[in-house]
């Protein structure tokens, strides 16, 4: 057995012995035992598979730094940080080559690490109430994201190559100050869901009807006097948000359009 296999007691849990060493940095920096139990956005814990640690929340925990040690938790699959008050995440995150869910949902992060895009499997990652103001270009990065929360972040742009998030299937980008979208919006072929409400969206561009899969489209409440005539190309709509826009005489194909929608079911409000 090597050094890496060998294990130890962490609160009557076999885990190996670097795994275990975190868990008590953690646990000296929070002031509690984490117990292993299931999981959840405000449940804290941890979960093991093998002794290695699987999944960590530690949520409402007072926290403002993350130790750069995270990065030893090799086998982490998913992470819950909500509601403390971190400044910054760790460089060493991008060392969780098996993390699938990230959740530092209300916290003070200015900034994401410059390797946040070397995640493969990361699925999940809701950074929403943080102080971001723009993400860092390698966010763009992660081939795997399916879900991407970014609700009131002070954000004023979306990354230009936002499109080569080909896996991402929602984008809440929700309570902004958002004035444009980039037109590789419209390489994100698996998108379903978009919320854009409450920003400062003046128009659309063109690329916003290259979104063939697009079910939910929020835009309520921006600065939107007209829509482009591509949007009629968006038939699958489900929902379709545009109250509160000063919306001036629309192209007679997207009235026509919109007529269409609700003939259909779809909820337009």
């Amino acid at each position: 057995m090597g050094a890496d296999d060998q294990t130890t007691d962490y609160n009557g849990v076999a885990l190996v012995v670097t795994d275990a060493r975190v868990l008590r940095e953690l646990e000296g920096i929070i002031g509690a035992p984490i117990p292993c139990r299931g999981i959840a956005f405000y449940r804290s814990g941890f979960t093991e598979e093998n002794q290695r640690v699987t999944g960590l929340s530690l949520c409402r925990k007072g926290l403002r730094a993350l130790p750069e040690s995270i990065g030893e938790l090799e086998y982490l699959q998913n992470l819950y940080l909500r509601d403390n008050q971190i400044v910054r995440l760790p460089e060493s995150l991008g060392d969780l080559k098996h993390l699938g869910n990230l959740d530092v949902f209300n916290n003070e992060i200015r900034v994401l690490p410059d390797n946040i895009g070397d995640l493969p499997r990361l699925w999940r990652m809701d950074l929403s109430r943080n102080p971001l103001q723009h993400l860092v270009e390698s966010a763009v990065n992660l081939p795997s994201l399916k879900r991407l929360g970014l609700m009131n972040v002070e954000l004023k742009s979306l990354p230009r190559n936002i499109g080569r998030l080909r896996s991402l299937e929602d984008l809440a980008a929700h309570i902004n100050q958002l004035e444009s979208l980039p037109e590789s919006i419209g390489d994100l072929a698996n998108l379903r869901i978009l919320a854009l409400h409450k920003n400062q969206l003046t128009s659309l561009p063109e690329s916003i009807g290259n979104l063939p899969a697009l079910e939910r489209l929020s835009l309520s409440e921006n600065q939107l006097t007209t829509l482009p005539a591509s949007i009629t190309k968006l038939t699958k709509l489900t929902h379709l948000g545009l109250r509160k826009n000063p919306l001036k005489a629309l192209p007679p194909s997207v009235e026509e359009w919109i007529r269409n929608l609700e003939s259909r079911g779809c909820s337009v409000r």
